[in-house]
């Protein structure tokens, strides 16, 4: 599934937007609404939370996370109230911000989450904008490589294996400028997420060169079916999400799945409040999430990690999975996407246009 978009919107076009509208905290003749990710969160989770919290939930799932972000643009213009929190992936949540679609979590509320104060820092940074806290993370994933292991007579281990004469014409790439530049600008041993592109010429020409090498190997750039040209034997290598591979392995023992040792771009999904009346309940949904016990759950029962520090309820067999736990060197060299300024955007813009018409 698509879980990024080339990013539009640099630190400068956020507004700073004031703090949310709390409702009356001893209301509770409407159910807290919540919209999010289907298998996400594990169904027992909502059992769970209206059993110790005694607030009862209204939980609507969708299947995509760009069905949610269609979702949340709709909501201003629906005679339907938007829901009170609603799940996001960090590619739209600038945009999301810089359309008012979303209020920030308001420091009386974020009070009231004590699981936030356990996150680590860069999860806290990855959700914050001008000293606000737009969204509470509650699971995360990396771009990934997956690959047949049946069809290929060589192991893939690091950004540069795409390269290789074998996989001319058999690999699929995302259908995203940022992943793309991403994993070249990491080939070649800078950020993934490089800045002002164009001031070290010598790294500049570099990196049009090897968009250039890395396109003559490419099938087809797809954000959404990757795996099944995969697992139809017209591409064996193709470069995605840990979500969908996750499942996609457990269904097919020959797909092989790699996290680069180069380190690779890390994403999360994230609970956000639209534009309107929030309940204070809402902060009890956001935190519930985060304890050791449902971290666990989400863990051990979902396609993705949960951010919480504190994991040691989740099963040694998980820990054991090199798609969700993957080493400690690897996680240090990987990022979370930033947003980035309009020049560098505008580069990415015209670098990626160049490649794909060649």
């Amino acid at each position: 599934m698509d879980r990024r978009k080339f990013l539009v919107l640099g630190g400068a076009a956020i507004a700073s937007i004031g703090g949310c509208q709390l409702s009356n905290p001893f209301d509770q003749r409407d159910r807290l609404k919540i919209t999010g990710l289907l298998g996400a969160i594990p169904s027992k989770v909502i059992n769970q939370f209206e059993s110790t919290s005694q607030l009862k939930t209204e939980f609507k799932a969708e299947n995509l996370p760009s069905k949610l972000w269609q979702e949340l643009q709709s909501y201003p213009n629906s005679k339907d109230k938007a829901p009170h929190l609603t799940s996001l992936g960090d590619a739209w949540l600038d945009l999301a911000i810089a359309q008012s679609l979303i209020q920030p979590i308001a420091p009386d509320l974020l009070a009231k989450i004590p699981q936030w104060q356990k996150l680590s820092p860069i999860w806290q940074k990855s959700v914050t904008r001008n000293n606000q806290v737009w969204g509470i993370p509650y699971r995360w994933g990396a771009t990934a490589i997956a690959y047949r292991s049946d069809k290929l007579k060589f192991n893939i281990t690091q950004w540069s294996d795409l390269w290789r004469s074998e996989l001319k014409l058999k690999l699929t790439l995302p259908d995203d400028a940022r992943e793309v530049i991403g994993l070249v600008l990491k080939k070649i041993g800078q950020s993934y997420q490089q800045e002002n592109l164009a001031e070290n010429q010598e790294i500049f020409a570099k990196l049009t060169q090897e968009l250039k090498s890395l396109h003559s190997q490419v099938l087809t750039y797809t954000s959404d079916n990757y795996l099944q040209s995969l697992l139809a034997d017209d591409a064996l290598v193709a470069v995605g999400w840990t979500s969908d591979m996750y499942k996609a392995q457990r269904q097919n023992p020959n797909l092989k799945v790699v996290i680069p040792q180069d380190g690779t771009a890390l994403w999360s999904d994230m609970w956000v409040m639209p534009t309107g009346e929030v309940p204070v309940t809402a902060a009890a949904w956001m935190n519930f999430c985060l304890t050791p016990v449902i971290a666990a759950q989400i863990t051990a029962l979902t396609d993705a990690v949960s951010p919480s520090s504190e994991l040691e309820q989740v099963p040694a067999s998980v820990k054991a999975d090199p798609i969700k736990f993957f080493p400690q060197e690897i996680l240090a060299k990987s990022e979370i996407l930033a947003p980035l300024s309009q020049p560098t955007i505008q580069q990415y813009k015209d670098l990626w246009t160049k490649m794909r018409a060649s």
